[in-house]
Parts: C-alpha cells; sequence; structure tokens
C-alpha cells in the first residue's frame, strides 16, 4: 500500500493511532466497519461509471446511434426539400393566372385607348373634351378572349 488518499504508510498509522486515543478501542471497530463499507460503496459506484461510460464511448466509437442521427437528419432535409418544391409548384399557378390575367387586362385597356383616340369635337363648359358619341363603350371581347379567373386568396386580414 503505496498510497492511500494520497496519504503514506506513516501518515496513516499515526492517524489510526490519533483515532484510538480519540475515539478508544470499542468504537474503533465501528468506525473501521463504516469505513470500509463506504469505500467499497465509492468504489463500486466508480466501477459503474466507468463501466457506463465505457459503453457510451464505445457505442459512439461504433457511431450506430451517430449514423441514426444523421440519417434522421438526411429523411428532414428530403422532407423540407419536397415541402418547399411543393410550395413553389402550388405557387406557380396562381402566379400565371395572375400574369394572364394583367396580359388580359393590358389587351383590353389597349384597345379601350385605340377607341379613345377618336378625334373628338365637342367640348362642354369646364373645357374637357367630349366624344361625338357622348358614351365610352367597353371593349367586346373575342370568341377566343374570356374574363380572367378569380384567385382564391385565403387568411386575407382585410
Amino acid at each position: 500500500m503505496d498510497s492511500f488518499f494520497g496519504i503514506g504508510a506513516p501518515e496513516l498509522i499515526l492517524i489510526l493511532l490519533l483515532a484510538g486515543i480519540v475515539m478508544g478501542p470499542e468504537r474503533i471497530g465501528k468506525v473501521a466497519r463504516w469505513l470500509g463499507k463506504t469505500t467499497a460503496q465509492l468504489q463500486s459506484i466508480s466501477r459503474q461509471f466507468m463501466r457506463q461510460l465505457n459503453a457510451e464511448l464505445t457505442a459512439v466509437d461504433q457511431g450506430e446511434e451517430l449514423k441514426g442521427a444523421m440519417n434522421d437528419i438526411k429523411a428532414l432535409q428530403n422532407q423540407v426539400k419536397q415541402l418547399r418544391d411543393e410550395i413553389k409548384s402550388s405557387a406557380m399557378k396562381p402566379l400565371q393566372e395572375g400574369q394572364a390575367a394583367i396580359n388580359e387586362s393590358r389587351k383590353a385597356l389597349d384597345n379601350t385607348a385605340r377607341m379613345i383616340q377618336k378625334p373628338l369635337s365637342v367640348t362642354d363648359e369646364r373645357q374637357t373634351p367630349v366624344l361625338d358619341d357622348h358614351k365610352i363603350a367597353p371593349p367586346a371581347l373575342n370568341a377566343n378572349q374570356s374574363l380572367p379567373n378569380l384567385v382564391d386568396v385565403t387568411d386575407d386580414p382585410e
């Protein structure tokens, strides 16, 4: 026994002699048994901790848990990518319908502008030009033209 808790053999003998003098011979046996049990329990806890730590390190070294976590992360990345693609595809249809409606509106406005560009002949007292027939007719729809589709907007606060 080279060292016991950093205490050498001569120091341990001195401590035991002092304990024997202070506690008396009848209590030294009880204290020694308690000290032995406590030391055994501490050693058991230490061995159990070391076994558990080694098992965890071995599991990490083998990478089974790490590989499982990486596979879960990859699966989540794929789900996010699919969701992003789905959102893009669902957003493109209304966007294309909106662009088509804008193009149709521009054509209708161009047709209206051409109709308004008739020569103005009469002005009223406020100096505003008035068309000859006093009415602006909406442009007629061609057979291949249709009204733009309504776009359903959900969760609109207004």
